[in-house]
């Protein structure tokens, strides 16, 4: 038989713009993990309109099971995450940050509840989390701020959205994100709004994660920009777009 035609149980997928330092260092830890299992995977890089080498550093690595996609226009982390799990093939797809934020292990923590949950998501702000190197507290306290208007608006009993580590089975991704609208930092809050929409389960589960001082979300404009994306999301959740 064909290999190609041999389903993965993990999709890995990774949105990556200009991130030429910090992804080789995760793919490789990636693949140390996968090696040390019985799971079959594929990795899916999705290249956001990198200008620096991102392409190139992945390429090099020669590493197995790597699948590179890529288009020439920065489009949002959030369409590049849409693009890779459409491209999917895997039982259980997840996406993770390029920086390894949450180091690749703690999927093992994740896994064990998709018997259950169609969607399981890591989260740093519960009990039994541990959040390794923490951010500025400027930072921590917006990002509070922000989940406190989130659960207000769209998501109640949620703590934390927008941790880059989330889970699902492959049936209920096609129907989640095919109703996605929003392509940049507010995307996870959408996505986890249309899970509830259709009715499928999350589960939130405490996660090991380190603060990586190169994140791109450093200017108080993703912040406001994420802020009008929710406010689009509660607009599109009232026309009830989301069932359509």
């Amino acid at each position: 038989m064909n290999a190609n035609k041999i389903l993965p149980e993990i999709s890995v997928v990774i949105p990556a713009f200009n991130e030429a330092r910090r992804l080789p260092k995760t793919l490789k830890a990636i693949h140390n993990y996968f090696s040390s299992k019985n799971y079959s995977y594929e990795i899916i890089v999705v290249d956001d309109g990198s200008c620096d080498n991102t392409l190139e550093k992945v390429a090099n690595l020669n590493l197995p099971n790597i699948k590179i996609l890529s288009y020439k226009s920065n489009r949002g982390k959030g369409y590049a995450v849409n693009f890779g799990v459409r491209a999917a093939r895997g039982k259980y797809i997840i996406f993770i940050d390029a920086d390894n934020s949450t180091p690749f292990e703690q999927i093992e923590k994740l896994i064990p509840y998709l018997q259950d949950f169609e969607v399981v998501i890591g989260s740093r702000y519960l009990k039994g989390s541990n959040i390794k190197l923490k951010q500025p507290l400027v930072r921590r306290l917006v990002a509070r701020l922000g989940n406190l208007l989130i659960q207000i608006l769209v998501l109640p009993g949620i703590s934390d959205t927008q941790c880059g580590f989330k889970i699902f089975r492959k049936s209920a991704a096609r129907q989640i994100f095919s109703r996605q609208t929003i392509w940049r930092w507010g995307f996870d809050i959408e996505i986890l709004l249309i899970s509830r929409k259709l009715g499928y389960k999350i589960k939130e589960v405490p996660i090991d994660w380190y603060n990586d001082e190169g994140t791109k979300i450093q200017s108080p404009m993703v912040f406001l920009t994420t802020l009008g994306e929710l406010l689009r999301i509660k607009i599109n959740s009232l026309k009830k777009i989301y069932k359509r």
